[in-house]
């Protein structure tokens, strides 16, 4: 394993163990992205930070909040990484009492969303970036009526972010849902999978092929990636400007590597969960030793935006992992 990918893997374990420590009962899924967090920022866990973020939430919230739901936990890491946090959740309440108005539906999604806009745009931007997402989310929403839903709206945040125009972007994506439906099974998946791919300006079938070239690398190395709510982080992996085989490698090692870590174990995580962190990992290593070394404007926003959706899919889906761990342990 590659001395900068070997170092980012230790920390991630130690953050995770750290934070399984220290946050016995949360959700396991909820720690590993805490871990994961820190890990991206190349720091250290802050646990005193994070349960001073968490009290954050509850003096800025009501009983009721959303803010207080299941992103209550990796919303407190995200404001712990930032400086100033209790400007940014206020910003954020405000923002996402905004989309409210726009017509977007509370949700533990619009939360995601909304504080995406507080942390990756200036406040001068957040009411143009609140009509843009609405803008973007109808836009899907007419093309896919049944399957664009909640789980969209943080795409159509970060959409709202970039200098994409609404119908080109959203011609941009169909094309890629159409293209991939005929080699993966899941609609919903598979529409959230196309909204990744359209952070990169690469003609739709290379962008679809890398993808499904990833994917069967993975396959024969005996590494079943998830094509439900894990589908779209591979997405991300698969853009990133390496050999799929040499990238399918990497993952296999982390893969390795976590396994063997507590809590990662066969009988603590899905192996399909587990692989879609060990790719989050490869991912970050290689998109931050570009972003390190590149001196070309478009190339560092290109990174800077595949770093940002990054986390985005990642949270997106971990928030879709613990909603429906969430509603099965309410129903039981």
């Amino acid at each position: 394993m590659r001395e900068t990918l070997h170092n980012k893997c230790s920390l991630y374990a130690d953050n995770y163990l750290k934070l399984r420590q220290a946050f016995k009962w949360e959700y396991a899924e909820n720690n590993r992205l805490g871990a994961l967090l820190y890990t991206m920022e190349d720091r250290p866990v802050d646990v005193a930070g994070i349960k001073g973020c968490r009290e954050l939430i509850k003096a800025n919230t009501g009983i009721f909040s959303q803010f207080k739901d299941v992103t209550n936990f990796m919303v407190s890491v995200m404001l712990s990484l930032k400086a100033e946090p209790d400007i940014k959740i206020r910003d954020a309440i405000r923002i996402y009492d905004a989309l409210k108005e726009e017509g977007f539906h509370s949700s533990a999604y619009l939360v995601l969303a909304a504080v995406s806009i507080a942390f990756y745009s200036e406040p001068e931007q957040y009411r143009g970036a609140v009509a843009r997402a609405k803008g973007f989310y109808d836009a899907m929403k007419a093309e896919h009526r049944f399957i664009t839903s909640a789980d969209d709206y943080t795409f159509a945040a970060l959409l709202a972010l970039s200098d994409k125009e609404v119908n080109p972007a959203i011609r941009e994506i169909e094309d890629s849902y159409l293209w991939l439906k005929e080699e993966f099974r899941s609609s919903n998946a598979v529409w959230s999978l196309s909204q990744v791919l359209s952070f990169s300006g690469e003609d739709t079938q290379a962008k679809g092929k890398r993808v499904v070239d990833l994917y069967q690398a993975l396959k024969v190395r005996g590494r079943k990636f998830g094509l439900y709510t894990e589908l779209p982080f591979l997405g991300i992996v698969s853009l990133l400007a390496r050999e799929m085989n040499t990238v399918a490698d990497e993952i296999v090692e982390v893969d390795n590597y976590l396994k063997d870590i507590k809590g990662f174990g066969n009988w603590s995580i899905t192996a399909k969960e587990r692989l879609m962190f060990a790719a989050a990992l490869v991912c970050d290593d290689f998109l931050a030793d570009v972003k390190k070394g590149t001196v070309e404007v478009a190339l560092s926003n290109t990174t800077a935006a595949l770093l940002l959706a990054q986390q985005a899919a990642t949270i997106a889906a971990t928030s879709a992992i613990i909603t429906t761990t969430a509603a099965s342990s309410s129903s039981t």
